[in-house]
């Protein structure tokens, strides 16, 4: 992961479950197509069936000439071998259609998740890990499965409505009202499984998080003798799941309804008015055999697979995409929205407030101050003032109350993302290194960097000796977390950001890990290097060798030099006198 952090642009609306979907499916045209073409094969019986069957009895049994009747017979059974080619042939396309669908999902719900807990500070989101190890494992099943079998089915419906039609229209007016009446009920009764499935979800994710959170909290729950308690509320989250899941069951009566109407119903309708329609002319035996076949070979079962399986599939599915998409994070904006030149790398504060929440006090009130270009500002304070926050504010990473952060003159939030990305870079408390090679690491923010840029930012930053006992710019790093220490990998961190061409780099406590020494080297080193620093201090030193301090003090903020502060404000002159040597660690 980078250690750079641009804020996303102001977030669009998120989009609702077809969207999410839609989102998902773009650049699926081609296969797409490719199984539009395959499904016509598919839906070949279909269409033939009926046909095939009503000549094979009138030209071929019924006349004597049963050589006739099987001709036609086989044909049907070819076009059976066709189906089946059919539907081997679409499974690589299929593929191509899901896969990218989860990977879609993944990356928006894992940027969602993490954005979440980094702008609010919470903990890991166990209802978050349920949407990302069930749920979209889920919709990249159901969406497969549908395309299996929905699509199928569809297909197969309109074939056999064409073929009856054509085999016969007197049996197609007994067929169809009462047909097309339960496919126009089947959509009514799918609204209310998807509000009984959307329970089901909501009851799954409660499931989770009751259960995680007890787990947790394990100790504490034995040491205060809750075990009861905890048990009952793990318990009525279970009961509540299963509640929902029996109201689904419950619904299972409406699929018996929709089948009955549009299946058996034109089935006691032709076989009733079979005899008087073959006797009056109206229609063949074969033709009457055949409009039957159509309608238990084919409406029938498709009916019986509409409003069971696939109508779940598609309740399921729909709850499903509807729950991520109220989870997920919109679509990022394009690189290229916002504006993309700077007029130079100053900050301009303006009346900044900032609050964790509408009813909280704000953590910030009006503050304002100028960072002009090429500054070196210390930000200093009590644990918890508001230091870390106003550092992401300047990064725009959070959005605040009122007031506002210019750099070079344009509001934070108004930067194109590529120019934001590389005029800012915030470095956080947590380095991070992924697995690679050093020089993929240390170049992750400047692509372009050579051997002899890697080794004039290592030196600068006292990291040449850590390259060495990596073994070089090429080694791996396996596990980061096992083979660097913090401090190491913070360190890593201050090169690749000091290779990067951002113009603005802040550091929020991002040496807390290094020791006073090379924690001076790094400032000294990022201070020398062309551009606006400001670094929220873990060590009242680092306040000495800034150009200026910034001091926090609840609702009001002193800025000064380090001596006009230790001159005029009693705060930053008792911090100063509990300083030592070693670094004294606000």
């Amino acid at each position: 992961m980078p250690s750079t952090t641009a804020a996303p642009t102001a977030p669009a609306q998120a989009p609702d479950g077809l969207g999410l979907l839609k989102s998902g499916l773009r650049g699926s045209r081609t296969p797409a197509t490719r199984i539009a073409g395959w499904s016509v094969l598919e839906a070949a019986p279909a269409l033939v069936s009926g046909w095939a069957t009503a000549t094979a009895l009138d030209q071929g049994f019924l006349a004597g000439r049963p050589g006739t009747g099987l001709a036609w017979l086989a044909l049907l059974g070819v076009l059976y071998l066709v189906r089946a080619v059919a539907e081997r042939a679409m499974f690589p396309h299929l593929a191509d259609i899901v896969e990218p669908l989860r990977d879609h999902l993944v990356r928006r719900l894992v940027e969602a998740t993490l954005a979440g807990a980094a702008e609010r500070d919470l903990a890991v989101d166990s209802a978050g890990v349920s949407r990302l190890t069930r749920q979209v494992e889920s919709v990249r099943g159901l969406v497969g499965t549908l395309l299996r079998t929905a699509r199928p089915l569809v297909v197969t419906l309109l074939a056999a409505i064409a073929g009856l039609v054509t085999l016969n229209p007197v049996a197609a007016v007994l067929v169809l009202p009462p047909l097309l009446v339960a496919l126009a009920v089947f959509p009514l009764s799918l609204r209310a499984v998807m509000r009984r499935r959307r329970e089901v979800i909501l009851a799954e994710e409660r499931v989770s998080v009751e259960i995680g959170a007890v787990l947790g909290a394990s100790r504490d729950v034995a040491a205060l003798g809750a075990q009861e308690h905890a048990a009952g509320v793990a318990g009525e989250a279970a009961r509540e799941y299963m509640a929902a899941n029996v109201a689904v069951a419950r619904l299972g009566v409406l699929r018996v309804l929709i089948v009955f109407l549009g299946g058996h119903v034109p089935l006691l309708a032709l076989l009733v008015a079979g005899s008087q329609l073959v006797g009056d002319g109206g229609i063949t035996a074969g033709e009457l055999v055949g409009a039957v076949t159509y309608v238990t070979g084919y409406l029938v079962p498709a009916l019986q697979s509409l409003t069971g399986s696939v109508g779940e599939y598609w309740a399921q599915l729909s709850t499903t995409l509807t729950r991520l998409a109220a989870a997920t994070a919109p679509e990022r904006v394009p690189e290229s929205a916002g504006i993309e030149v700077l007029d130079g790398t100053g900050l301009e504060v303006d009346r900044l407030t900032f609050g964790y929440g509408p009813h909280a006090e704000p953590v910030l009130r009006d503050l304002s101050l100028t960072i002009p270009p090429g500054d070196h500002l210390a930000v200093v304070g009590a644990s918890g003032i508001g230091k870390s926050t106003l550092a992401a504010l300047l990064a725009g990473l959070r959005t605040p109350d009122e007031g506002g952060v210019r750099i070079g003159g344009v509001p934070v939030g108004e930067i194109g993302l590529r120019v934001r990305s590389e005029t800012i870079a915030f470095v956080p408390q947590e380095a991070y290194v992924f697995a690679g090679t050093v020089r993929e690491n240390l170049c992750y923010l400047n692509p372009a960097a050579g051997d002899a840029d890697l080794a004039s930012a290592a030196r600068a930053l006292g990291a040449t000796e850590l390259v060495e006992r990596l073994g070089g710019y090429d080694a791996e790093i396996d596990d980061p977390a096992t083979q660097l220490s913090s401090g190491e990998r913070q360190l890593l961190v201050l090169v690749r950001v000091h290779l990067s061409p951002a113009g603005v780099v802040i550091l929020d406590e991002a040496t807390c890990h290094l020791d006073p020494v090379a924690e001076a080297r790094a400032e000294a080193a990022f201070a020398a290097r062309p551009g606006t620093l400001v670094v929220v201090a873990h060590r009242l030193a680092s306040a000495y060798r800034a150009r200026r301090v910034l001091l926090l003090d609840g609702s009001r903020a002193d800025l000064g030099t380090h001596a006009e502060l230790l001159a005029g404000n009693r705060k930053y002159a008792d911090l100063v006198g509990h300083w030592s040597p070693t670094g004294q660690e606000l």
